[in-house]
């Protein structure tokens, strides 16, 4: 009874500090932990669990799709994420945080959901504080909501003026030299499409210091470059519709 007692009490603290932030409550946990562990190793599983935070890789095979299963993101047979119901779940933003990673697909499906689940774990640190950001620059530029809906595609012309430069400058997307800070805009706008091969190439995306002398001003040249990072992941520039009077 002492032993059982002292598991419990384990999964508890280290549900509330590590694995809880993730997917799991302790009794998801406790469900997993049976199926995968065995009485001869559940001591060391939950040493390896409650250095969490730290694994490069997973160090429980398998536990993450486990509890992703259990809270009816991730099918096991088909091997993908249920988008619908992350969504739902978590919200728009959290899913569109990870998009590449829950979209993309898996030949390990334990590795694939480990991956996702910590993405997502990245997205409920990062993804409020970005839309938050975004949201206060909007209000200091006295921008509308039907102006900030149109960040939904990617403009050649910055549909509010500075809007980008007050983001980036506030979370400190660039250096006092102007160079990138990456990690920094990996963590504003979520992992990349090419995350798992070879990595995202933004080496074109910095401008010269020449380019941005040319550019009518530094609003200009940082969205120029924003567009670039965008490009580089996929999303193509919309054509911009002719408002002018009809004729």
């Amino acid at each position: 009874m002492g032993s059982r007692r002292t598991v419990l009490l384990s999964l508890f603290l280290i549900c509330s500090q590590a694995v809880a932030d993730l997917a799991g409550d302790a009794q998801t946990l406790e469900k997993c932990l049976r199926e995968l562990s065995s009485p001869e190793s559940i001591a060391d599983d939950l040493r390896k669990l409650e250095r969490y935070s730290s694994w490069a890789r997973e160090e429980l095979p398998c536990l993450m799709r486990c509890l992703a299963r259990e809270k009816g993101w991730f099918d096991v047979e088909a091997n993908k994420w249920k988008l619908k119901q992350l969504t739902e779940d978590l919200g728009g933003d959290v899913y569109n945080y990870c998009r590449f990673e829950l979209r993309g697909m898996g030949s390990d499906g334990c590795s694939f959901a480990y991956r996702g689940l910590r993405c997502l774990k990245l997205a409920e640190m990062h993804a409020g504080t970005s839309l938050s950001t975004l949201l206060q620059c909007s209000r200091q530029l006295n921008a509308t909501n039907v102006e900030l809906l149109q960040y939904s595609k990617l403009k050649s012309k910055e549909p509010i003026p500075c809007l980008f430069q007050c983001f980036a400058d506030a979370l400190g997307f660039y250096d006092p030299a102007g160079n990138w800070r990456l990690e920094n805009w990996k963590q504003a706008f979520g992992p990349s499409g090419n995350e798992e091969s070879s990595g995202s190439d933004y080496s074109g995306c910095r401008l010269s210091g020449t380019q941005r002398q040319k550019a009518p001003n530094k609003c200009s040249w940082m969205y120029d470059e924003y567009k670039c990072w965008e490009r580089v992941n996929g999303n193509e520039l919309v054509e911009e519709e002719d408002n002018g009077g009809q004729s």
